[in-house]
């Protein structure tokens, strides 16, 4: 491993050496580097004037690498990860992320065009025509809607041009046969009106194949559609409409089954074989995964002298189907469990900006959000469980249904104003007040389906021994919340300014979804969980930031102090209960650079360092053959690193752009993604480290020198690192061997593929 890093490394340095991918890799403009601006504060302001550490990927690296959603841009920005399990998303920044339950809030807040995407499968919505995304690490208070305890993630779509251009994108994958064109059409309607609008389709086999299936997965569809038609006059009003439409669907995971200990081979073998072999080849009863969305937002804006109303208004509407093998393996047991999630948003922002560039500037406002939820989760134990003998034949041709349903209501008012107390010296202070009201409603009932014949006290006794029974319940939730922030900037010089800041951050409780039983049950061993409550951040930062024409450097130092984590406790059967269970600390230092070495090559790179300790979690969950520490039959977590938090990432990334002749160029990037080992299970089994990688790509293009045509070769994990990007160990191992042997199972990152890419434009 040692010597294919230091060649990688070599090889990247001596030819088009660069850092942080995660940084705007446009070509400089002559003489200098290209002003990359963000919208992180409401205004837009160049990146190396925000106070915060802050990433930014323009629009046009996500297309130039054929990225498709979050989760691949994610790989490439530290500190970031995006991963799938089997029943959600997990959003992590600086180690922190919400579980494994549709309950929760997420701790990375996702806003697209202001509005708040608060679901976890949002995430692999897919991305098209944007002008960036923004990562802001580290709690983010007083701008942001709702929660962004650990920080957000904000995604801009492009606006109508002025003038008529239309574009199309298309994409094919040599490896795994995906497919994918984009086609854009945009410019004035009138002298006051334009419009934009986008449609995308894509497809892929996928790069693992499933024997049991007969197919190669995962198995993507995806097709997307927005409109956008603003006004502007250039008078004292401006506001524009965005419709959009996604519907994208996959047919399995790219998971596998490894890591065979004890006796597991030797039970799941002859009609319950399972193949522990690691070689893109799987076998369990199929994953299928149906996501819709729609929403509309419309944004104006009224100027009342040199201030500016700001109005946003949006509409979302979530649906996923999802039908799950989880136990995922070809041996019947946990198959076809299903999962529908309703989910649909109103809100509403009105925001007052100051005119810019004053000795005092602010903004003010007032915010309104009011969603409902409904979530049916349904457990299928297969008839298999007939054959087996006392206690889990009674378990045969069941199932046990959960509904969910929640409403909730939140407004909250802010302000951030910034002082200039000396020409030099600015100060700037805010905070947000929150006032939330929660409902939610959960039942649980168990099914015998026409084969099973046992009594039904034996049934639900058999229920009740794994932790589960039939049960209703409901409740009410009433959270006020005010998280202030403080930030003091200091310039240095014209290029260097330094700063330090203060912010405390929440995100909101809510309701237990997946609990299978009442918090205070005397018929089941260990109790389930139903209300939980806010989880409270405290973060203190220092950095610096400078730009000089060709050269950018930002530098951020950070420690965080988390109280109240909202934590899935297993129980130790098969289910796992939502508590404030636990506290983390988390410091670090990150850092980009860019530099434009000439007109023609341009440098840029990030690193991340991450110090990540849990200062009290006693009721952790224990893996295999691991000896109980902790009261209860846990293990303590406390000073163990979390999940998914590797100490160092980062990336490299180099742009050489070059006339070939008068009317054409020629473009050649070689990027590489790092990351030091990780565990890459919740329950911390070491079985699941993922040792250090680097992960390289490389793009070579030649196209017209105005843009207007390219035709691109696009190489991604050219090394053909083979990347957990989450483990777990297998459902039921343990308790149909007895607890005398195991297994693990994974989703993997893509292994190597080549793509070639055609833009045109017109």
């Amino acid at each position: 491993m040692k010597n294919s890093i230091s060649t990688a490394l070599m090889v990247t340095v001596f030819t088009v050496p660069g850092l942080a991918y995660a940084q705007d890799e446009s070509a400089p403009q002559k003489g200098g580097l290209t002003e990359i601006v963000v919208t992180a504060q409401k205004r837009a302001e160049g990146l190396s004037d925000v106070p915060i550490s802050i990433s930014a990927v323009s629009g046009e690296a996500i297309e130039s690498y054929g990225q498709t959603n979050l989760e691949t841009v994610a790989s490439s920005i530290p500190n970031l990860k995006i991963t799938q399990t089997a029943i959600a998303n997990r959003i992590a920044i600086r180690g922190i992320a919400s579980g494994d339950n549709k309950g929760f809030e997420q701790s990375v807040g996702m806003f697209v065009d202001g509005i708040y995407y608060g679901r976890d499968q949002l995430s692999r919505m897919p991305l098209v025509d944007l002008e960036r995304v923004e990562v802001l690490r580290g709690p983010q208070p007083t701008l942001f809607g709702k929660n962004a305890i650990a920080g957000a993630v904000n995604v801009v779509s492009r606006r109508p041009s002025n003038e008529l251009e239309g574009s199309i994108n298309a994409l094919y994958e040599f490896n795994h046969e995906e497919a994918k064109i984009t086609g854009v059409l945009s410019g004035p309607l009138s002298q006051d009106i334009g419009a934009r609008v986008v449609g995308y389709y894509r497809s892929m086999d996928g790069y693992f194949y499933n024997t049991e299936q007969d197919r190669n997965e995962p198995n993507v569809k995806e097709a997307f559609v927005r409109g956008i038609v603003d006004y502007d006059n250039g008078g004292a009003f401006s506001v524009d409409v965005k419709g959009e439409y996604a519907n994208f669907k996959t047919k399995g995971q790219p998971r596998e089954i490894f890591g065979a200990v004890g006796t597991y081979n030797a039970v799941f073998s002859g009609p319950l074989f399972v193949d522990t072999k690691e070689d893109y080849v799987r076998a369990d009863g199929g994953y299928v995964s149906d996501n819709e969305i729609f929403d509309v937002v419309v944004n104006a804006n009224l100027e009342l002298g040199d201030h500016v109303v700001t109005s946003t208004t949006g509409y979302l509407d979530y649906k996923v189907r999802e039908t799950v093998d989880v136990d995922f393996v070809a041996p019947k047991f946990l198959d076809g469990t299903a999962l529908q999630e309703d989910y649909r948003q109103f809100s509403q922002e009105l925001r007052l900006t100051s005119p810019g560039n004053q000795t005092f500037n602010y903004i003010a406002g007032i915010y309104y959000q009011n969603s409902r939820l409904d979530v049916n989760d349904q457990v299928e134990f297969n008839p298999t469980f007939l054959a087996f003998g006392p206690p889990f034949n009674a378990l045969g041709d069941t199932s046990n249904d959960r509904t969910y349903s929640q409403k909730s209501d939140l407004i909250s008012v802010f302000a951030q104003g910034e002082l200039s107390l000396t020409e030099a010296l600015r100060l700037t202070v805010g905070a947000r007040f929150n006032h939330e009201k929660k409902t939610g409603q959960r039942d649980l009932v168990i099914v015998q389906g026409p084969l099973n014949t046992f009594n039904p006290a034996i049934v639900t006794a058999t229920f009740r021994a794994l932790n589960i029974e039939e049960h209703n319940i409901s409740g009410k939730l009433t959270e006020d919340s005010f998280n202030p922030m403080a930030n003091i900037q200091y310039d240095v010089t014209d290029d260097l300014m330094v700063y330090a800041s203060f912010a405390r951050g929440t995100k909101a409780g809510g309701f237990d979804v997946r609990s299978n039983s009442l918090p205070d049950s005397n018929t089941v061993a260990r109790p389930g969980s139903f209300m939980f409550t806010d989880e409270r951040a405290d973060n203190y930062e220092a950095g610096l930031k400078y730009k000089s024409r060709s050269f950018a450097w930002n530098l951020s130092a950070y420690r965080t102090i988390y109280k109240d984590l909202q934590t899935n406790v297993f129980d130790g059967t098969l289910n796992f209960n939502v508590r404030n269970a636990s506290g983390a600390r988390t410091q670090g230092i990150e850092t980009d650079i860019r530099w434009a070495v000439d007109d023609h090559f341009t440098l840029s790179g990030a690193l991340a360092y991450l110090d990540f300790e849990f200062t009290n979690f006693t009721e952790g969950q224990c893996y295999f053959q691991q000896v109980p520490d902790s009261p209860g039959g846990f293990c303590d977590y406390s000073g163990k690193r979390n999940t998914l938090s590797p100490k160092w990432s980062g990336n490299l990334n180099g742009d050489f752009s070059h006339p070939v002749s008068e009317s054409m160029k020629l473009g050649i990037n070689l990027n590489a993604d790092f990351s030091s080992a990780y565990i890459a299970a919740a329950n911390l089994d070491p079985r699941t480290r993922q040792d250090g990688y680097i992960k390289m790509g490389a793009r070579i293009s030649l196209g017209h020198i105005d843009d207007k045509w390219s035709i691109a070769l696009i190489g991604r994990n050219l090394t053909n690192e083979r990347i957990k990007q989450t483990a777990g160990a297998v459902p039921l191992g343990t308790t149909i061997t007895r607890n005398t042997g195991n297994a693990y199972n994974a989703v993997y990152d893509r292994p190597r593929n080549i793509a070639l890419a055609v833009d045109m434009k017109f």
